[in-house]
């Protein structure tokens, strides 16, 4: 607007976004410290982009009975001034247009209404610390409205789109929320939040909110706030409470709006180690045998949100000696493991899985990890690895632990390179940990034990557990995850049916019948035996199938 009218040349316009980028400004601000244009100018031009009407407070007195209406700690809180009375209504100055949207809120609060208009900033601040006295006059805003890059500056929490924001982001850490959904309806914004993998409502905004809120969270991912009709990946670096908060955001353009979703990692926390998953002693033996082999391929699948890259995470730190070289190939590099060589995956430039893959086996690794095997480029560079003396981990998005073999095969990989080069696979789910403060005993019926696939005959007194729900878990009665894993370990008759190109069915039955495959049910079932997770977890993340019921058995009775 400001090169359109004249007031701006393009030169200008240009050194003035990098002086923004290098000293994390808003695009105003930083015309008005290099000079560019004048502080009245800035406001005027975003009065007439907001709609909103402007006002120089420099000329004229404003009455005491109006400052009386508005009081101090309010007016310096939220860095707003009564300006003058119009039409009944209560005329407010604010230096950010978005500070209208809490206009609403204050006018119930004062018992008037209020209208906005957009003042100087250094007006606002001038005659606060006049009028109200305050000691300090308060950064009440920050000159660029909502085309700024929303820095890091002492005055950036002012603007109420950005407090809603942070509060946003500190209640999702608070509440051990893996994701954060943001979805414009008809009648407003709903903000569901994924906690120990089942979505809840947290929070219902007016629909005027809904544009505000994706423009301000598209500035903090450096996404192009001006495009609404294309999808847009963007990530975003927070310190919540001395915590880093990686957060990777997606947009989808829907019949309402743009919808977003903020996956968080938090990289504070610590890694989790194989027991703490969800393995048990025998599993974690048959796993750790798994990955002591010299060389060859071990794949863990599941769907997205199921914990392969914990997993993998886990077995790396076992693995990690001073004397063993590992380097993976990650999109994106989750956690930073001390001693362990890591790569992030840039499409942007070319760096892809595989072209990161061939680049490795140059620098002598003994253990490689590739995030995810995506085509037939990357299976077979990672195949050939194997094959040459390395151990490959990696993860496919399959249901179970024998269809990644077929899928490889799929992809367009040689089924003889298949059966030669992978030594095992793990598929996983997540399921709810029961509270251990709420949760209660109770004696199941024998049909309950059905469904998992126990013989009851097996297990007479058995106990199970439910939850119930108190203070500690929210009322949901149950607090933190646990895994289920099925195991697949290959053998000679696995391998010669998978280089016969045999079906799925085929490669169960026989993993199956010679114990070389445990099923995830048969995992949960002695899980809900134990009292770590409920029949209704288990039944919803993997249901009973055929065959299950002899495979429990054996376990049950080993």
């Amino acid at each position: 607007m400001l090169v359109a009218a004249g007031v701006l040349g393009e030169d200008q316009l240009r050194a003035a976004l990098a002086h923004q980028r290098g000293k994390g400004q808003r695009i105003g601000e930083a015309l008005v410290e290099l000079g560019f244009v004048d502080e009245a100018t800035v406001t005027r031009a975003l009065a007439k982009q907001a709609g909103l009407p402007f006002l120089d407070l420099s000329k004229g007195r404003i009455a005491p009975a109006l400052l009386a209406r508005v009081p101090a700690e309010l007016a310096i809180e939220h860095g707003i001034l009564p300006a003058l009375e119009r039409g009944g209504a209560l005329v407010i100055a604010i230096d950010d247009p978005l500070k209208r949207y809490a206009l609403d809120a204050l006018g119930f609060q004062l018992g008037s209404e209020l209208k906005a208009a957009l003042s100087p900033p250094s007006q606002i601040r001038r005659l606060l610390a006049e009028h109200y006295g305050a000691a300090e006059a308060p950064a009440v805003g920050r000159t660029g409205g909502t085309g700024g890059t929303g820095g890091r500056g002492a005055d950036v929490d002012d603007a109420p789109v950005v407090r809603l924001v942070a509060r946003t982001f500190q209640d999702a850490v608070d509440q051990r929320a893996s994701d954060i959904h943001l979805e414009p309806m008809a009648a407003g914004v709903r903000v569901r939040m994924r906690v120990d993998g089942v979505l809840r409502v947290v929070a219902e905004h007016p629909a005027h909110l809904a544009a505000p809120l994706i423009s301000r969270l598209k500035i903090m991912g450096n996404m192009d706030i001006a495009e609404k009709r294309k999808p847009q990946d963007g990530r975003i670096n927070l310190e919540l409470r001395g915590r880093q908060i990686d957060v990777r955001a997606s947009i989808l353009p829907s019949n309402h709006g743009e919808t977003m979703v903020l996956r968080l990692l938090d990289r504070s926390a610590n890694l989790i180690g194989l027991p703490e998953l969800g393995f048990q002693a025998d599993d974690h033996a048959w796993f750790k045998r798994l990955i002591k082999r010299p060389n060859g391929i071990v794949l863990v699948t599941g769907p997205t949100g199921s914990g392969k890259t914990t997993t993998l995470y886990a077995a790396l730190s076992e693995l990690n000696r001073p004397d063993t070289k590992i380097i993976t190939a990650e999109d994106p590099v989750e956690y930073h493991l001390r001693g362990v060589n890591q790569m992030q995956v840039n499409t942007r430039i070319g760096l892809t899985f595989a072209r990161i893959l061939k680049a490795m086996l140059r620098s002598a690794p003994n253990i490689i990890l590739v995030g995810e095997i995506r085509d037939v480029e990357t299976a077979e560079v990672a195949i050939q690895a194997a094959l040459t003396g390395h151990l490959v981990f990696s993860t496919l998005h399959t249901n179970d632990a024998p269809s990644a073999l077929t899928r490889l095969v799929d992809m367009g990989v040689q089924p003889f390179l298949v059966s030669a080069a992978v030594q095992g696979v793990v598929a996983q789910r997540l399921v709810r940990r029961l509270c251990p403060d709420c949760a209660e005993s109770y004696a199941p019926d024998p049909r309950e034990l059905a469904l998992l696939g126990i013989d009851p005959a097996l297990v007479p007194d058995a106990r199970l557990r439910r939850p119930r729900g108190c203070r500690v878990c929210e009322g949901s009665g149950f607090k933190g995850r646990v895994g289920l894993f099925e195991l697949l370990e290959m053998d000679g008759e696995l391998r010669e049916i998978v280089y016969a190109k045999a079906g799925v069915e085929r490669l169960t039955a026989s993993a199956q019948a010679r114990g070389k495959l445990r099923g995830l049910l048969a995992d949960g079932a002695r899980k809900v035996l134990s009292g770590d997770t409920s029949l209704g977890e288990v039944l919803r993340v993997c249901r009973a199938a055929g065959g299950d019921l002899e495979a429990t058995a054996a376990v049950l009775g080993a």
